[in-house]
């Protein structure tokens, strides 16, 4: 119901209406047409509403917060000036109770009471509504039909036991538009381009309370995928079209669409990729598709600087050459120098049957290392078929051949030669590649040489890492755990990057680089055969993108397991997420140590 404005509001009325009045004549005289531009002008810049800002207001009693809610957001008073003539209060006022009614029906209150009042104050007015929703309106019935092909389809059954509306339900107009929306949507998406919803109707008995929902499809034929075609210059057409996941003549579907789409933008040659169904060029019912594509830059350059406390300093040249033949083709070079640890690599890459999944990587490398526990130089050449799994899991079966010249300690020095096959499996997942909340990593391998085949000695290795991420309460908790095992002779018959050491900032905290782990007489580290570490760390967000990190980690290394004592590392630490990744800052100690405490600085993803 309208009630009128109350007494108090009568003299505003007036005093407007004589205003326009004064206005009207005012334009018939000779100067009436420069004074009324003077006056409207002055009555532009003069009110105080104006001047403090002030805006008409809406004030709601009753209801729940959903329903106030819903009615403010169908209602914009912020549209009208303060300075409202009087003459234009009630339509103001039956427009304002239109749209809340209407904001109530959308959320199944059809029968509510409203009370409108409109109220001025010295600056400006406001509207207030008074309400009472009254009993909400439920669905009594869905009726959802579907015929033509579709009707056996699973996209179309999953309409039909869809939960957002359910008999019972208080009648939302949303849930209804959204439910009529997927038909049509999964209509198009699976290649129903002819379907008709000739039958999508919302029924209210209002007196009853009661509401049937009625959405009728004739789905008409489904359309097939046609035949891609490849709009591009540097690769040979049949390698990009296996990079195609479906066949022509498969029934269409945009998924696939859409598959093929990061198929192209995942392979690494192309720097834009535009797929296109020609529905405007279908041949019966199969609808050809065109993928237009823009090559990368052949050659790639990258030059990286970094820091830690294991290696210090160190620089990183890598050139790549992203497609060396019309096969697909590519290879990689790469530099890396520090005061412990330099190298040089060289690796191509084949793809194989799935150039997305599975490729041949043959590769030959050359890394010198000098620590305070040992020395080496160390020659490979060899090749790794990798598999990309689709269940997520990515298989490296390896054989290389290495030979290495080393020192651990005064007296343990050696070369040696190995072919050794190798086989890992791996799997990464997090919601964030640099600072997740939720994520782990997993990597396992099996290696091991035979001295009757080419090898110096003979052993057999395995190693596990895995790190995971959770997200508590405000702050993550990372753990992380690393092992190794080994079957051999002697460890000294072991060149020393297969034996294990332990302590730096990836590992034990509080200990330098490769400081833990069997020493010989003269009380120097030379490797184990066995290593067990892990790490506990939690991490709490202080300001921006600062956090602090408090942790403890433990293991050790050993030649046998009865002698195995873990020793413990203890200390805080400053995070920081850069622009280039987090930077770790750790003040550690560790009770059997050589130093009362370490600083550990590194910098690199979470997992």
């Amino acid at each position: 119901m309208l009630t009128r404005a109350p007494l108090r509001n009568r003299y505003h009325r007036s005093m407007t209406r004589l205003r326009a009045l004064f206005i009207r004549r005012l334009a018939l005289s000779r100067v009436g047409g420069v004074a009324l531009v003077m006056l409207a002008l002055a009555g532009l810049a003069s009110p105080a509403a104006a001047e403090n800002g002030a805006t008409p207001g809406l004030q709601i009693e009753g209801g729940t917060d959903a329903q106030r809610e819903n009615i403010r957001n169908s209602i914009n008073l912020a549209r009208h000036p303060c300075d409202l003539p009087g003459f234009r209060e009630r339509r103001v006022l039956r427009d304002t109770e239109e749209r809340a009614r209407n904001a109530l029906r959308a959320i199944g209150f059809y029968d509510a009471e409203l009370e409108l009042d409109f109220e001025r104050g010295e600056d400006c007015w406001d509207v207030r509504i008074t309400l009472d929703p009254g009993p909400p309106t439920t669905v009594e019935r869905i009726d959802i039909q579907i015929t033509g092909e579709g009707a056996d389809d699973l996209g179309f059954e999953a309409v039909r036991s869809q939960t957002e509306i359910r008999v019972g339900d208080t009648l939302r107009h949303d849930r209804y538009e959204a439910l009529r929306n997927r038909m049509t949507r999964i209509a198009a998406d699976r290649g129903y381009f002819d379907a008709d919803l000739h039958t999508r109707r919302l029924e209210v008995d209002r007196d009853a309370r009661a509401a049937t929902i009625r959405l009728h499809m004739e789905t008409g034929d489904r359309y097939r995928m046609g035949q891609v075609r490849i709009d591009q210059d540097i690769l040979a057409d049949d390698f990009v079209q296996r990079m195609v996941p479906f066949e022509a003549g498969d029934p269409y579907s945009s998924a696939q669409i859409i598959a093929l789409q990061r198929n192209l933008n995942d392979s690494g040659y192309f720097g834009g990729v535009r797929v296109r169904p020609r529905r405007d060029a279908a041949d019966g019912l199969e609808v050809p598709i065109l993928a237009e594509l823009e090559p990368r830059k052949r050659h790639s350059y990258e030059a990286g600087i970094g820091y830690s406390t294991d290696i210090g300093p160190r620089i990183r040249l890598r050139y790549e050459h992203r497609y060396a033949n019309t096969r697909g083709h590519r290879y990689q070079a790469e530099i890396e120098a520090s005061p412990v640890r330099s190298g040089i690599g060289y690796n191509y890459e084949i793809p194989l049957r799935d150039p997305l999944r599975e490729r041949l990587n043959l590769f030959t490398t050359y890394r010198t290392e000098k620590t305070d526990t040992q020395e080496s130089d160390r020659f490979q050449i060899g090749a790794n078929r990798i598999l990309q799994r689709r269940s997520g899991w990515q298989t490296t079966e390896g054989l290389r051949y290495e030979y290495e010249d080393y020192t651990a300690g005064e007296d343990d020095s050696g070369r040696s030669q190995l072919l050794i096959p190798s086989y890992r499996i791996s799997r990464m997942d997090a919601d964030d590649p640099m600072t997740p909340r939720r994520g782990y990593r997993f990597e396992a391998t099996v290696q091991g040489a035979r001295e009757e085949i080419l090898s110096s000695t003979s052993f057999a290795q395995v190693l596990a890492s895995g790190k995971i991420v959770r997200g508590l309460g405000p702050g993550r908790v990372l753990a992380r755990a690393d092992a190794g095992f080994t079957e051999v002779d002697a460890v000294q018959d072991l060149p020393s990057s297969l034996r294990f050491y332990a302590g730096g900032d990836a590992s034990i905290r509080g200990y330098g680089y490769q400081r833990v782990g069997p020493r010989n007489e003269d009380g120097d580290v030379i490797g184990g055969r066995h290593k067990v570490v892990g790490s506990l760390e939690y991490d709490y967000p202080v300001v921006g993108n600062w956090s602090a990190a408090a942790f403890v980690d433990a293991g050790n290394v050993v030649n046998e397991w009865d002698e195995f004592d873990p020793v413990y590392g203890v200390g805080i630490g400053v995070r920081w997420r850069s622009p280039v990744g987090p930077i770790r800052v750790d003040l550690a100690h560790g009770p059997d140590s050589e130093d009362d405490f370490r600083i550990h600085f590194s910098m690199g993803p979470d997992l």
